[in-house]
């Protein structure tokens, strides 16, 4: 590094940032992995029930127990980060595509359509996002892709709001003035000259509402809301070893790690995005 570069306080503020980014990524990258690889990595089929080996401790057969079927709990967690990932990457993908296609038409047209379509989302999030979910898997009805449904629908106001906001200060510069001038479609503008300015925003709120589906997935799996039995997810397994918290903790405390990594690292590397791309920290 120059010596300007040591004196200079801007790169002091943006190093955390990026640093925490790289942490975040080598988490969620390793959790990745291992999720995809989880048929290769799980020592034992993690549905195979064995009430000979039930409640046994951590060893070298069982590296993390087994739980009261004689399920091997490592296994199943491994099995479990597959489904809580899917589910979360689904569900953000599905808000983000939704939410940001029609915060930026209702920014960019406004009048009578932009009032209607703020209504319903300021409608939207004035309901708790786990009681949204709540209510909306209920009238769906427990399964995987139900779950995806109600949390992307409980994520679409945020990325709506994002969207919405930057189309209104996007529509009145002198370039979008030029474009329509030159006689550019609506189509054109939208997708090659507005969209392409609220991506970074986008994947920063994407990266942070991934954490949060994380989350909400796990809490309604944990009060049986989720995937079906036997279909192993994060927040069914804690929920699962809830049952035997006293005598065996570990059935609720290793899933709860699980839950807790994922976590940790969407966060840091969401809010390292957030920190890299603050105009502020440049300032």
């Amino acid at each position: 590094m120059s010596a300007a570069a040591k004196t200079d306080p801007r790169a002091r503020r943006i190093a955390p940032g990026r640093i925490a980014i790289l942490v975040g990524a080598v988490i969620m990258g390793a959790v990745m992995i291992t999720a995809v690889f989880a048929p290769l990595l799980a020592p034992h089929d993690p549905y195979a029930q064995s009430m000979l080996a039930r409640f046994r401790p951590v060893s070298a057969e069982y590296w993390l127990g087994t739980d009261q079927f004689g399920r091997d709990t490592f296994s199943r967690i491994l099995y479990g980060l597959r489904i809580t990932l899917w589910t979360a990457f689904a569900s953000t993908a599905l808000a983000m595509m939704a939410g940001t296609t029609v915060g930026t038409l209702s920014g960019y047209y406004g009048g009578r359509l932009d009032r209607w379509l703020s209504a319903a989302n300021d409608l939207l999030m004035s309901f708790p996002q786990m009681v949204a979910g709540i209510i909306i898997v209920a009238l769906l009805g427990p399964g995987i892709t139900n779950l995806i449904i109600a949390i992307a629908i409980t994520a679409f106001p945020a990325f709506y709001r994002m969207a919405r906001s930057a189309a209104l200060a996007l529509r009145e510069r002198d370039y979008i003035d030029a474009c329509r001038v030159l006689g550019y479609s609506d189509v054109r503008i939208v997708t090659c000259h507005l969209l392409p300015e609220t991506l970074d925003d986008i994947i920063i709120v994407a990266t942070l509402w991934l954490a949060t589906a994380v989350r909400t997935e796990s809490s309604l799996a944990f009060i049986g809301l989720g995937a079906p039995p036997p279909a192993a997810t994060l927040g069914g397994l804690v929920r699962e070893g809830f049952n035997n918290l006293l005598d065996y903790p570990g059935l609720a405390v290793w899933p709860s790690l699980a839950i807790l990594l994922v976590m940790i690292g969407l966060n840091l590397m969401g809010d390292g995005l957030r920190d890299a791309n603050d105009p502020r920290a440049s300032a």
